[in-house]
């Protein structure tokens, strides 16, 4: 399904910040930055996820999609058109950027792993699957290696992506157990990342 929105400037000029959508960051941008850029109803715990992530260590950004139901579809701008303002500024002060996705399976639970940082992406890959977390081969369209793409926008022109089932959202989401171990696998990745 092609996305309603071309760009943040025509989703502006139709929907309303505070009642549509709503635009949510830490309190300050670092060098490591975790966005959410379909979050709240669009797909489903990504935010969260992302915030748990960031913890108190990292950025965080979120757009978030306030409707219920499926009309927070259209809320959605592919990776290689997002172009909000206030992410934009954020992304010129990160040096690892990683992008938190929903992929629809609802039966399934496993992820894929996309961007132009490839070191960082096997790093994630390896240590997931050492955690018994499914990381599948990415379908083309999920494979993020354009360099407009929102996670390849930052200091360094690469990043990281991370499409994840609705079933393993779901879980990690509910399942507090689970949830520390994915998220501090992740954690502990982007901990040892060369430039830190």
């Amino acid at each position: 399904m092609p996305d309603c929105y071309l760009n943040f400037k025509e989703l502006q000029s139709h929907e309303q910040e505070g009642q549509d959508y709503s635009i949510s960051i830490s309190g300050d941008w670092r060098p490591v930055l975790i966005i959410a850029p379909h979050g709240g109803g669009i797909e489903p715990y990504t935010t969260e996820i992302a915030k748990w992530i960031a913890g108190e260590e990292f950025a965080w950004y979120s757009f978030e999609g306030l409707k219920d139901g499926v009309g927070n579809r259209k809320r959605h701008i592919t990776s290689h058109h997002f172009d909000e303002p206030t992410l934009l500024r954020g992304l010129e002060e990160a040096c690892i950027v990683l992008a938190i996705h929903g992929l629809k399976d609802s039966s399934e639970e496993f992820l894929m792993i996309g961007g132009l940082d490839s070191t960082f992406g096997l790093e994630l890959s390896t240590a997931l699957q050492l955690q018994g977390f499914s990381v599948k081969q990415s379908e083309q369209r999920y494979l993020g290696i354009r360099t407009t793409n929102i996670c390849n926008r930052g200091r360094m022109g690469k990043g990281v992506q991370l499409e994840i089932s609705f079933a393993l959202r779901k879980r990690v989401f509910e399942d507090i157990t689970y949830r520390i171990r994915f998220v501090d696998t992740i954690r502990t990745i982007i901990k040892n990342r060369e430039f830190l």
